[in-house]
């Protein structure tokens, strides 16, 4: 059977944000030594860049994660909106260590802020997988 039209539309356009939120970061993460032993420069340059499509990924996930929210059956027991609840803390750990990892200077924290965030958002991944049964 296939889904519905509006269905369909919602979870594609989350899974491109998650595809540019997620694996954007990771993809980053595997081009910081090559950048840097470039140009030491080059890894804030890119990463300025990244951001460009970063953050409205990352509102296209808030957004569409609200509209799956607001089409959870009534039927849906308390151990999915238990799930759904962490998921919803795992990505806002993931947009705020983000936002930290933007605003740090110093190497550890850079590097500190951008492993919560992957970890998070990888996290929440995983939980969305669980959460659509």
């Amino acid at each position: 059977m296939l889904a519905h039209p509006v269905d369909s539309l919602r979870l594609f356009l989350h899974v491109v944000g998650a595809l540019i939120w997620v694996g954007g970061q990771f993809t980053l993460a595997a081009l910081v030594p090559v950048l840097k032993a470039k140009d030491p420069a080059l890894p804030g340059i890119v990463a300025r860049a990244f951001n460009k499509i970063a953050w409205p990924a990352f509102a296209l996930l808030v957004v569409t994660g609200a509209w799956n929210m607001a089409q959870v059956p009534k039927t849906a027991t308390n151990n999915y909106h238990m799930v759904l609840g962490v998921k919803m803390t795992v990505v806002l750990f993931s947009g705020v260590a983000a936002f930290m990892h933007t605003k740090s200077h110093d190497t550890k924290r850079i590097a500190f802020w951008g492993s919560i965030s992957g970890l998070m958002a990888i996290a929440a991944t995983y939980i969305g997988i669980l959460l659509t049964g």
